[in-house]
């Protein structure tokens, strides 16, 4: 008996041509799903963030009930803004919160809710001029390992190193229930809405700030979303300012100052 006649017939093996054809669709396929998979990566940090602004934006509005309805007493003893990066008055209020939102101990960088996961990177000054930094801004210990500063600014410049000719626009000392305009009034923000550049959209151009960049706010009433921050000016002498320094032109769908 021929044994080999009996045998199963063996499979014909993928020739080198096939084997790379089977590659180069793969290829094909992984390069037109990037995209999607980096959009919806982008679009859970964004969901992230907005999530930890809501909660923060409870924190706040709980200890304002427990403390005469101010949020928060104004502080001026830290360095102005142009020293050291000095965000001292803007994220003053992290430490204060932390038990409303469900957090024991001092600030940490491990602190999820205060870490947004896009913050990897902002733009400081060194030697004179803006520098693209790779560090989260939670990262920093003068920031309070946050990536959410405070609507502070009217609390952030003091004499005698006045860099500009009035206050910013803020409401930290305020009484919440002062505020007119609650629906528009920023609470807490993502550090780039300040300077007017985006974590979840960066310039397409590569400039570091530009107009109309994307970042996400919780407003005074408690509610937050994904707004677009105005980067002109509203002083004939400057051409543009960050978003921070005055409030914006009509349009725009938020303001500093609570009025």
């Amino acid at each position: 008996m021929n044994r080999r006649a009996s045998s199963p017939r063996c499979a014909k093996a993928f020739t080198l041509l096939e084997l790379l054809m089977v590659i180069a669709i793969i290829a094909i396929l992984f390069a037109l799903l990037l995209p999607a998979l980096g959009r919806a990566k982008g679009q859970g940090s964004r969901a992230a963030c907005l999530n930890n602004l809501k909660q923060i934006a409870k924190g706040v509005q709980m200890y304002a009930s427990d403390y005469s309805d101010i949020l928060f007493p104004v502080n001026n003893s830290s360095n102005d803004v142009q020293v050291n990066f000095a965000y001292y008055e803007w994220t003053a209020y992290a430490p204060l919160v932390r038990s409303y939102a469900g957090l024991k101990g001092a600030p940490s960088p491990r602190d999820k809710l205060f870490a947004c996961p896009a913050d990897t990177y902002f733009y400081g000054t060194v030697n004179g001029g803006s520098t693209l930094i790779y560090q989260g801004e939670h990262l920093q210990t003068n920031n309070n390992y946050s990536s959410y500063p405070f609507n502070a600014g009217n609390a952030v410049v003091k004499p005698p190193r006045v860099i500009f000719p009035n206050m910013f626009p803020g409401i930290m000392g305020h009484k919440s229930s002062s505020i007119g305009l609650p629906s528009k009034t920023v609470l807490v923000a993502e550090f780039p809405a300040m300077d007017s550049y985006s974590w979840h959209q960066p310039s397409p151009s590569g400039d570091e700030y530009y107009n109309n960049a994307p970042n996400n706010i919780s407003f005074a009433d408690g509610h937050a979303s994904y707004t677009k921050m105005y980067f002109g000016s509203n002083n004939p002498s400057q051409t543009r300012q960050h978003p921070f320094a005055f409030n914006p032109p009509a349009g725009y769908d938020y303001n500093w100052s609570g009025d």
